[in-house]
């Protein structure tokens, strides 16, 4: 059985976990974040980045990942990064990682960020029908995807859509971390500021990642 030392033992009331690679963090995953701790008067969102055991072309190593979002959430006390999926040599599923969440906040009410493109193939996912019936998600429009009426035409998100809340007026945010990554391997360094927390843009030329 794996072992975990988590880094966001302390207890709260109501928080929120946003998953992914960060590869790297934009200004559009802080904006999210905080809207959705202002939304739904969250005590805090956890950035929960995937590790090294998850393999994707061009992901940099965890530990530059991870750096980074510390670096966006120093400025906001709502905001911090849990390190379930760092140092782990295993590459966990959605349900692994809701699970053991719930294993540190067991009397916390909890939430999940998941954008659209990701939620329509939620019921693929392992232990999907657990995911969508015991987990609360919030929701994020994206490439003009019809969440509403994605969930009432299937039956087993229908059943379950009390449990999805949707991030209204997000579409404006456009910021992904590919056209960053993008920019800064074609020597256009300068296109991407305003698009990641200056912190992150200053740490990415220190240790020249992304280039090769």
């Amino acid at each position: 059985m794996l072992t975990y030392k988590l880094g966001c033992e302390n207890k709260y009331e109501k928080i929120c976990i946003f998953g992914g690679s960060f590869n790297p963090p934009t200004i559009a995953h802080k904006t999210l974040a905080i809207k959705a701790a202002e939304k739904l008067n969250l005590d805090k969102v956890f950035f929960v980045p995937v590790g090294d055991g998850y393999k994707k072309d061009g992901l940099i190593d965890e530990k530059h990942r991870f750096k980074m979002l510390q670096l966006i959430c120093n400025s906001n006390e709502k905001l911090d990064v849990c390190d379930i999926e760092i140092n782990k040599n295993y590459n966990f599923k959605a349900i692994d990682v809701f699970k053991l969440i719930d294993d540190i906040y067991k009397e916390d009410e909890k939430y999940f960020i998941m954008g659209a493109d990701n939620f329509v193939n939620i019921l693929n996912w392992k232990n999907a029908t657990e995911l969508v019936s015991n987990y609360k998600f919030i929701l994020l429009n994206r490439n003009e995807i019809n969440l509403k009426e994605t969930i009432k035409e299937n039956e087993t998100l229908n059943k379950n859509r009390l449990n999805f809340y949707y991030m209204d007026n997000m579409n404006d945010i456009k910021i992904s971390s590919t056209c960053i990554r993008n920019a800064i391997k074609d020597e256009k360094v300068h296109d991407v500021k305003g698009m990641v927390d200056k912190n992150v843009l200053e740490y990415i030329n220190e240790y020249n990642l992304y280039r090769n």
